[in-house]
């Protein structure tokens, strides 16, 4: 019972260490912003799923004047783009008549209008009228055409001193700092000059002049929104706020607004909210006028908040928002307003209760492997601890949606790591505490390397510090052709059966040849040969075992290509060079891998058999390796290539069996003697030797095209070196 006790207690240790530890670098790593980009990620995902489950305002219209408004306008009435703004004056009378509360415009009027000043004052005349119309203003470092308040603009509901203790800073955004409100002197603003008013007609006739210029989070997304910015000692509310003034109602006082603003709930799309056609709305002020039955009675705009905006393509703004990439801006106004009236705004969870739940989540996630391992189930621990751990997992993230839904903001990032670190560390310790690194090693390192190099990793472990010494190495790339393809045509399961399958086939004889596999890269294998165990005939080895696993799959083709419905091919480049090998990355995670100018060649080969037609590629490098240590095999000289990111050209040839040369002896005698005439710059000759030829060989078909291409744009034959330029990679 004793050591049972005692059992319990180190593991108590053990996760509240590892607990808080977690906390700790978790918190720092939020500290740093680490977590700020996939948290918007997930913050933007909650407000798509939740968005249609809160229904809009019912007190706001929205009118669009879209591409059906401009065409009905340009056949009934002969408008072409810009309208007359008196277009827009029969708008206002239209609601005026209906009694809506306001009508706010987000459109800037900052030109005198193409039909004349009598046309601006047309417009004008209408919202003096009314009294109930709100113009917009932007701030414009470049293009602000004032940087005062003019006398006849109507003024805002408030000035910086209503600010109360928040200080407004010159960039428009606000801090917690009270300085320059002492003794309730008013705040300074050092906002930046240049305000863009619309002309003075059109302004002064306003009730309210509106700020349409929204601020964005640091992925350029508006996920908030300010209800003021100061200028000229002023607070200018925002577009939608101020549709409240404009009606008389009042607004949030600047000094009980956060200072970075309100998180905003969006509808799923403008669409919420009903949008009414411009044309409709002229077309039911001109039957009423007229005497005759309206489309749209005014009556039922009453005492409602009237947004009129544009909506046809070319004109309207956009901007990025957490449920459309490409949100018109007069929604995020509209937005704004609805949040304000039906007091929607989202709230953030507070700090201290984020911490704590950092740190239940820590705990929890250190919990289970140790659960599992005081009950002495290690059969199951691996299964019983991940549950644990993605049950707990799905339970918060459901917690974070429902309190969305509610109107509170739960950061999920934090906490999910904290869950996913802590458990990781756990597991960490536990193999630590149980001495089981070489088996880990072991393990690990059989699926992508030979016996003898684990043998060697693991009698000088010092090998496995970073660090990487330069080599004369044979490299391998190797690539499915039409692999995207194929895996569409299977479900997940199907392609992974497929491609393990095919990868272990491949796999076996390189490492039965000494190489060494760096990566695997989906369907795509990289290997090289003579690192970290020497072989001097590194580059024999590499080609043969490039022709081995073609011939293993070719007598694996009918299998897989039954399984996949689809041709199976591989392509695979081979070049020899020197490159840095050793391990690279960081000191907590690095591979075994290889770097240098002969490695991106042997990946340009891969891909040049595409442009050949071939299968099997090396550079003159391996084919001098290969033969200069004894291999059998013929190769046929294929071009002179300049690959993509090479400014020198290599020669590039295809091995083959002997056997193989000799059946096709007469066909590749052919192709070589074209082959020299290409490089004199004889394209006509070539051209006719080629296409003998072209039937039975691809590289052929291929060189016929290129001749042909010549002949109609013929090189400078002074400066013809007979270069292939590769056109990809």
């Amino acid at each position: 019972m004793g050591r049972d006790n005692e059992l319990v207690k180190n593991h108590l240790i053990r996760v509240t260490v590892v607990g808080l530890v977690t906390v700790i670098v978790v918190l720092a790593l939020n500290w740093f912003g680490i977590f700020q980009r996939p948290e918007n990620m997930l913050y933007d995902s909650r407000m798509v799923k939740t968005a249609s489950s809160h229904r809009p305002s019912e007190e706001i219209a929205l009118v669009l004047l879209d591409q059906s408004s401009l065409d009905w306008a340009q056949r009934e009435l002969g408008w072409s783009w810009p309208w007359p703004r008196s277009a827009y004056g029969d708008i206002v009378s239209y609601f005026s008549k209906g009694g809506a509360a306001s009508v706010t415009f987000d459109v800037l009027f900052t030109e005198p209008s193409l039909y004349g000043d009598q046309d601006d004052r047309a417009f004008a005349a209408a919202c003096q009228e009314y009294g109930r119309v709100v113009q917009t203003v932007y701030f414009d470092r470049v293009q602000g055409n004032a940087s005062s308040w003019k006398e006849d603009f109507p003024l805002p509901p408030f000035t910086t001193e209503a600010a109360g203790a928040v200080n407004f800073q010159a960039d428009g955004t606000e801090s917690s700092s009270s300085a320059g409100l002492k003794g309730g002197a008013p705040a300074k603003s050092n906002a930046p000059e240049g305000l863009l008013f619309p002309i003075d007609s059109i302004a002064s006739s306003a009730a309210i002049l509106g700020n349409i210029t929204g601020s964005s989070d640091s992925d350029q997304v508006i996920r908030r929104a300010k209800a003021y910015r100061p200028f000229d000692n002023y607070l200018i509310p925002t577009l939608g706020l101020a549709s409240l003034f404009a009606a008389g109602e009042e607004g949030p006082n600047p000094s009980t607004e956060p200072e970075d603003g309100r998180l905003l709930r969006f509808q799923p799309s403008l669409d919420s909210y009903v949008p009414y056609s411009a044309a409709h709305i002229l077309q039911s002020y001109y039957a009423i006028q007229a005497g005759e039955e309206p489309l749209l009675e005014s009556e039922m705009f009453q005492g409602m908040y009237v947004f009129f905006g544009l909506y046809a393509p070319g004109l309207f703004d956009i901007c990025t928002t957490p449920v459309s990439a490409v949100y018109p801006g007069v929604g995020v106004h509209i937005t704004h307003l609805d949040n304000y009236l039906q007091d929607s705004f989202l709230k953030p969870i507070p700090l201290p209760v984020q911490i704590v739940l950092v740190v239940l989540l820590a705990l929890l996630g250190a919990f289970p492997l140790s659960l599992v391992e005081i009950f002495q189930v290690r059969r199951l621990n691996v299964v019983v601890s991940v549950s644990i751990l993605v049950f707990s997992g799905l339970v918060f993230i459901l917690l974070s949606y429902l309190l969305f839904s509610a109107g509170w903001v739960l950061p999920m990032m934090m906490p999910l790591v904290a869950l996913l670190l802590a458990f990781l560390s756990s597991v960490v310790v536990s193999y630590r505490q149980e001495g089981r690194q070489r088996r880990y090693l072991k393990t690990a390192f059989r699926h992508y390397l030979s016996p003898t190099v684990i043998e060697t990793l693991i009698a000088h472990p010092e090998k496995l510090s970073l660090g990487g010494e330069k080599r004369y190495i044979s490299i391998f790339f190797s690539d499915v052709q039409g692999f995207t393809s194929i895996s569409e045509s299977l479900s997940p399961e199907e392609l992974t059966s497929l491609l393990n399958d095919y990868l272990s086939e491949m796999t076996d004889i390189i490492l039965e040849t000494g190489g060494t596999i760096d990566k695997y890269e989906g369907d795509a294998i990289i290997a090289f040969w003579n690192a970290p165990v020497d072989y001097e005939d590194h580059g024999r080895r590499a080609v043969e075992a490039m022709l081995q696993c073609q011939e293993r799959l070719a007598q694996l083709r009918p299998e897989l290509e039954n399984r996949c419905g689809k041709p199976f091919h591989m392509r695979v480049g081979i070049n020899t060079g020197d490159a840095v090998v050793g391990n690279m990355g960081s000191k907590s995670r690095f591979d075994y891998t290889m770097l240098g100018d002969a490695v991106n060649l042997a990946a340009r080969l891969e891909g040049l058999n595409k442009q050949f037609g071939t299968y099997s590629m090396c550079s003159a490098a391996s084919k001098e390796e290969a033969l200069a240590h004894g291999t059998e095999l013929r190769f046929r000289e294929l071009a002179r290539v300049a690959v993509v990111g090479k400014k020198e050209a290599v020669t590039v040839f295809e091995p083959m069996r002997t056997k193989d040369y000799q059946g096709r002896q007469t066909v590749l005698e052919t192709f070589a003697t074209a082959l020299n005439l290409f490089y004199k710059g004889d394209f006509n000759q070539a051209l006719s030797m080629f296409s003998k030829i072209q039937a039975d060989d691809a590289p052929a078909a291929r060189y016929v095209a290129k001749c042909q291409e010549l002949m109609a744009n013929p090189p400078d034959a002074a400066a013809w070196d007979g270069v292939w330029v590769a056109t990809s990679k």
